[in-house]
């Protein structure tokens, strides 16, 4: 086994995860408006997505997905209209001190963060162009190494979203307090939600 190589993969890792990109932005943008429990609960949603790549990879269904240039830009389109649909759903709730019933239960954050991960087919795209490069063990199949990689992957993403979730509690909190932010948070929730779109079709 090849310890070297399984470092240099949680220190890759952890830079991507850290990375500026739509899904640590979306952790931010909930723990801003709706707080620190909102955007822990859509963190585990994201990185479950995580484990569900990882299996799709290891049984080689990514690989088929991303060469067929119908079925890739069919799970494009679903994500661009699930996302179109949250902009929506923000924009009619914007006045309304009460979220939508939707935005309330925890269950509907987790798996608004898990339906982010799926429908965004670059995710295993990702994987199927970065775990081969870190192979570490010459007797482990590669299916037993790629399900070990991912592993490592969530367990890392899972730790910094839940961090990022609690240090952003702090500007939540802060927020708050100031009513002209609080009274225009949707714009950059829906803000995030157009970048997320851009992110996917680009």
């Amino acid at each position: 086994m090849d310890v070297d190589v399984l470092l240099t993969f949680v220190l890759t890792s952890l830079l991507l995860t850290i990375s500026p990109g739509p899904d640590i932005i979306y952790v931010i943008s909930q723990s801003i408006s709706k707080g620190v429990k909102s955007a822990i609960t859509t963190s585990l949603g994201l990185t479950s997505g995580l484990l569900v790549h990882t299996f799709l990879v290891t049984i080689g269904l990514s690989l088929i997905i991303s060469q067929n240039e119908y079925v890739f830009n069919f799970i494009r389109l679903l994500g661009v209209l699930y996302f179109s649909y949250l902009i929506i759903l923000v924009f009619i709730s914007r006045n309304k001190k009460k979220e939508l019933d939707i935005n309330n239960k925890s269950s509907n954050d987790f798996y608004r963060g898990l339906i982010m991960n799926l429908l965004n087919p670059k995710v295993s795209l990702f994987f199927i162009a970065f775990f081969p490069g870190f192979l570490f063990h010459n007797d482990l199949s590669n299916e037993i190494q790629f399900l070990i990689l991912g592993g490592i992957f969530w367990l890392q993403a899972t730790l910094v979203f839940l961090l990022v979730s609690l240090l952003s509690f702090k500007l939540n909190s802060f927020s708050k307090r100031q009513s002209l932010i609080s009274n225009n948070i949707y714009l950059f929730e829906i803000g995030v939600y157009i970048f997320i779109i851009y992110w996917i079709v680009s």
